[in-house]
């Protein structure tokens, strides 16, 4: 769909990545959203007052507080009560989903300048016992469920998201070298755009606690492994398919956790407030 009325990107920025139990492990999902918020009004220098709405992707659910995840991160960067929130989930597009809600408000009136990003904790989601609500009979057997592994895999068709991986690299002939290739390839780009300084204007640092309690800044994607060479990765192990899979922990999708934060606005709301646009939100498409 391409929108009719003109919608502006005016701020965007997000926490560093943590790595999967690294620095962020201890930081909710609801708190890394504050963080990544309070940043992109502080970027457009923007008071929360004139927030119209809040739409946030999230997936795992990881918070306890994830059923208000959307409006408890808002209240806490300073968005009024009035202003509604919305929590969005459409898996790994869940971040682009709040975008393209919050540009259909704008669209349709309800709203001129909204909040939206995405939000994950994946070192936070719990393990869960089904059943027992309601009491467990003598010697039921208690299992505990990893609902972040359960949250990778498909049980509409028992399929974890690593065999849908491997069904892919099949269809399209991606060798293991070709994956390995490709993972190293993203490790130097990163570390080369590291380097330049690429990243410093959106990610706002961190204070977190070090190994021996002392604080610390954290301004610098965790997971990343820049170190890595094509012969480390070619040794890792198979994850899915033992010995002839494709999918390996060196060129698979990381688990990660992190936040971040996009305010839109409409033309109005951009001249009103004299806010620098950052770019335009012209079109938008979902399949699948």
């Amino acid at each position: 769909m391409v929108f009719k009325r003109a919608i502006y990107i005016v701020a965007a920025r997000r926490t560093p990545f943590g790595t999967y139990g690294g620095k962020l492990k201890d930081f909710t999902a609801t708190h890394l959203q504050e963080l990544a918020s309070r940043a992109a009004l502080k970027q457009a220098n923007l008071s929360p007052e004139l927030i119209d709405s809040t739409v946030v992707g999230n997936v795992m659910q990881s918070s306890s507080d994830a059923a208000y995840i959307a409006r408890h991160a808002a209240l806490r960067a300073g968005v009024p009560n009035h202003a509604p929130a919305l929590t969005v989930n459409r898996l790994c597009g869940s971040g682009f989903q709040s975008i393209v809600s919050g540009g259909q408000e704008i669209e349709l009136g309800d709203s001129n300048i909204v909040l939206c990003g995405g939000t994950e904790n994946m070192s936070q989601a719990p393990y869960a016992v089904r059943n027992i609500r309601f009491g467990t009979k003598l010697g039921q057997d208690l299992k505990l469920e990893d609902t972040l592994w359960q949250g990778l895999t498909d049980e509409h068709i028992k399929t974890p998201m690593g065999i849908t991986a491997e069904n892919l690299a099949k269809k399209y002939n991606i060798t293991r070298q070709d994956a390995d290739q490709y993972a190293l390839q993203s490790q130097q780009r990163w570390k080369k755009a590291n380097d330049q300084g690429a990243f410093k204007d959106e990610i706002e640092p961190i204070k977190t606690k070090g190994k021996k309690g002392a604080d610390e800044i954290f301004d610098t994607d965790e997971h990343p492994r820049p170190q890595s060479s094509i012969e480390q990765l070619s040794k890792l192990p198979a994850v899915f398919i033992k010995d002839k899979g494709t999918v390996s922990a060196g060129n698979a999708s990381g688990i990660c956790d992190g936040a971040a934060a996009v305010i839109i606005c409409n033309e109005e709301a951009l001249k009103k407030h004299n806010l620098k646009p950052l770019d335009r939100l012209v079109a938008y498409h979902v399949s699948g």
